[in-house]
């Protein structure tokens, strides 16, 4: 069985959700009804998370051949620029 690509399962969640809540009647909602929309928002909110802590598609990353030429810099130019010495003053 394939696994359905994360994006396919949230659109087909709000879609189910977005149909339940326009096919009831808020007043008469009974307490499954309540716990069947509180568990697909749970899960939406879960793949959304799970979604963006993924690195994103190989496809959309950029080939090294894409990436600006490294700037290479001498010995000599390192030392011409000071190093600052970091702020290191203690917090009130």
């Amino acid at each position: 069985m394939a696994v359905r690509p994360t994006y396919e399962t949230l659109e087909s969640l709000r879609v189910t959700l977005q149909k339940l809540e326009q096919t009831t009647d808020p007043a008469s909602d009974g307490q499954d009804v309540t716990e069947l929309k509180q568990i697909l928002l749970n899960r939406i909110g879960e793949l959304e998370a799970l979604q963006a802590l993924q690195p994103q598609e190989v496809a959309s990353a950029a080939a090294p051949s894409d990436l600006p030429p490294l700037a290479v810099s001498s010995a000599e130019e390192a030392a011409v620029v000071p190093a600052q010495a970091p702020n290191l003053e203690k917090l009130d």
